[in-house]
């Protein structure tokens, strides 16, 4: 069972369109891996007392109003240890690390926090919702040549031809084609209004308005800014401020997002950026270094190793204490070993994950039953997974001699695979029992988690019993060599022997772990060749990328990403493969796929796409747009979500097999911290940090 807390310490408390939108993916795989391609030194230890240049940040010239209230002198400095600067604060350069992201923190709180897997607002004064009205579904009419979300999800033009879910139609079932004689059609749209809470200003004391966040919303259309949500942005019809604290955001017909009340876009200083075109925002330097923000702190100084952080006048928490320090500062350590060296003689209050220490786990274990530190660790929101390479890309004209077989194109042999592998002992031997096993791409504990899942205990005998029913048999008795094919397959040539690629990073977690899973599956008569690249390596895009290029037979890494929208990893548009494809082109999708569809691109983001396992199922794909198209009040978006888990378990194209854990390191008397299992920002309630007595 995984561990949550605290360690030592004192105990104190269009189609066109929609290609157009492939190139984002490049960026944003960077933030769906950005946990999961973390280099970690060695395994996690139990206790064993337990089973660039200098640069200035210009002085703001907006005068402030009214004057900020005193406050009492805080305590001194905070000192927050990180691994890797950022290279931008700018929340659209798509370039930003996870340091980046928590340091952001300290200058934005909010505007919507993440707390045990429920939405927080923050700057908003609440939450929209269907319930409460500030969120509603209107029944408008769409003429020929209005954009829309047709039935598939992709963003086309209204013209015969074309189908799409009329009003009131909450899944394709009960969709329609627009005739040849017909030239409207009425259609749900969806139009949520966002309230900004009174009282929050910028760090130079000009308020934070409506226009701030449309600002933003404009800068993140701008050529080489990649936004923090394309999907939505794509299929956003209007955003636009309705008053000086009101904004309004508008779907386009058919486009019934799943987590609308998430579609305020993080506001900018419009008035500091007066001058320059929002779309080109992304030129100005200052909105790289030094970003203005109206959270607990302000950027004072950005140095190569250091940052340095001083408490924000106008910060609307302000009458409640906050924030606690008068100055924060913030180190870079490109060693885990000059940080741990640092932690020994008190140089850093706050040692993130970041920096790597588990290589360390055991002394600071040691350190933490003395109160010299406190160690908390909590389960993150991204997970390990093992994921299966159905179909790889060179079976994509069918079966060759020369093409390399795809023993997983049968899933029985997923579902030997998961049998075989023994992961409660690979838990606690790679990770000494620290992190949770799961059994869906829902987070345990998370609300929308299905009960009643198929699950694959640890039952070798069966695993092989499986193997051989698929056709895999032990031909020579011999438990050291593979298994020999001996039955019938399109995808597999008789008397192939059982031989399978794993590719994972270099990370030595992975690597002892990926190590650990090919000694269980060669148990079972499968030989593993294990193979480990660099993050870069391992993540490049296809054809050429051994993952998303489809080159591989197994992969071992982690995903992060908002666990609601998790099923467009596998749907079958999101498969990386050659562009201008049609279904018909492709040998496996054809043994999938009823006649009707062989027109219909089945590569969408050509070898941007990301459902590397080649995994198809139009049951899969309707249910998950039913997921992405409907508000999730509907009871049609939450008998959905159950379904997508079920089937995705079994089939079986990956493997979920445990949590990432996260490990910070603090003083002994800093409160305020506590890891939450479904945020990756360690600094989100950083404004409550304090010392305590």
């Amino acid at each position: 069972m995984a561990t949550q807390g605290h360690i030592g310490g004192r105990k104190r408390g269009s189609l066109t369109a929609l290609r157009s939108g492939r190139r984002w993916w490049l960026a944003w795989a960077v933030l769906l891996l950005a946990l999961s391609a973390c280099t970690r030194e060695s395994p996690f230890q139990p206790p064993a007392v337990a089973t660039a240049t200098a640069t200035s940040v210009p002085t703001p010239t907006v005068t402030p109003t009214p004057a900020p209230s005193p406050t009492p002198t805080p305590p001194p400095v905070l000192v927050l240890c990180y691994g890797q600067p950022p290279t931008s604060l700018y929340i659209y350069s798509g370039r930003l690390n996870l340091t980046a992201w928590n340091l952001l923190q300290l200058l934005y709180d909010g505007p919507i926090d993440r707390v045990n897997y429920q939405d927080v607002p923050v700057i908003l004064e609440r939450l929209p919702s269907l319930e409460n009205g500030d969120a509603e579904i209107r029944q408008v009419t769409v003429r020929l040549g209005d954009p829309i979300v047709d039935v598939l999800g992709r963003v086309v033009r209204l013209q015969p031809g074309v189908t799409y879910r009329p009003a009131g139609c909450t899944d394709e079932t009960c969709a329609k084609t627009l005739g040849p004689e017909e030239d409207s059609a009425v259609m749900d749209q969806l139009v949520v209004r966002f309230r900004l809470r009174e009282g929050v200003r910028w760090s130079d004391g000009a308020p934070v308005t409506a226009r701030d966040s449309v600002f933003s919303f404009r800068a993140a259309r701008g050529q080489n800014s990649i936004p923090l949500n394309p999907w939505v942005l794509e299929r956003t019809a209007d955003y636009r401020a309705e008053d000086e604290r009101t904004v309004v955001w508008t779907g386009l017909p058919g486009f019934l997002d799943g987590t609308y009340w998430r579609n305020f876009w993080i506001p900018l200083p419009s008035h500091r950026f007066a001058d320059v075109v929002p779309e080109r925002l992304f030129e100005r330097q200052e909105a790289h270094k030094a970003p203005l923000g109206w959270g607990p702190y302000r950027l004072v100084s950005w140095q190569e190793t250091t940052m340095t952080f001083e408490p924000n006048p106008y910060y609307f928490r302000q009458e409640e204490g906050l924030p606690a320090f008068a100055q924060v500062i913030v180190r870079f350590f490109d060693n885990p070993e000059e940080a741990l060296a640092a932690v020994m003689v008190g140089e850093c209050d706050f040692v993130s994950e970041t920096v790597g220490l588990e290589h360390q786990s055991r002394l600071l274990f040691s350190l933490a039953e003395k109160e010299e530190v406190r160690v908390s660790l909590a389960p993150g929101p991204a997970f390990e997974h093992l994921g299966f390479v159905l179909y790889n890309q060179a079976m994509d004209d069918g079966l060759q001699f020369r093409d390399p077989n795809a023993p997983f194109s049968d899933p029985r042999v997923r579902q030997a695979a998961a049998r075989c592998i023994n992961r409660e002992a690979l838990i606690q031997e790679v990770y000494g029992g620290f992190v949770e096993a799961y059994t869906s791409f829902l987070p345990p504990g998370h609300p929308l988690l299905a009960q009643d899942l198929p699950t694959y205990p640890y039952d070798p005998e069966q695993g092989q019993a499986l193997l051989e029913e698929a056709g895999w048999v032990d031909h020579d008795k011999d438990p050291t060599t593979p298994r020999v094919f001996r039955g019938r397959s399109l995808w597999v040539r008789p008397g192939t022997p059982l031989r399978v690629t794993l590719a994972t990073t270099q990370a030595p977690l992975r690597v002892q772990a990926a190590r650990r899973i090919a000694q269980d599956l060669e148990a079972c008569g499968f030989e593993v060749t294990l193979q480990t690249w660099t993050p870069q390596e391992l993540f490049a895009p296809g054809p050429e990328g051994p993952v998303f290029g489809r080159r591989v037979d197994m992969a071992l890494f982690g995903w992060s990403m908002a666990p609601e929208a998790m099923c467009n990893l596998w749907t079958t548009e999101s498969i990386p493969g050659p562009p201008d494809a049609a279904i018909g082109d492709i040998a496996w999708l054809r043994r999938i796929w009823p006649r009707e569809a062989y027109d219909r691109d089945p590569f969408l983001y050509d070898w941007a796409g990301w459902n590397y396992h080649a995994y198809s199922n139009p049951d899969f794909d309707r249910a998950c747009r039913t997921v992405l198209l409907n508000p999730p009040e509907r009871p049609a978006y939450q008998e959905a979500m159950a379904f997508l888990q079920r089937q995705l378990m079994e089939d079986l194209p990956l493997l979920p097999l445990y949590t990432r854990m996260s490990m910070v390191v603090t003083r002994p008397d800093l409160c305020g911290y506590e890891p939450d299992p479904s945020s990756p920002l360690e600094l989100r309630d950083v404004e409550a940090f304090r010392l305590c007595p």
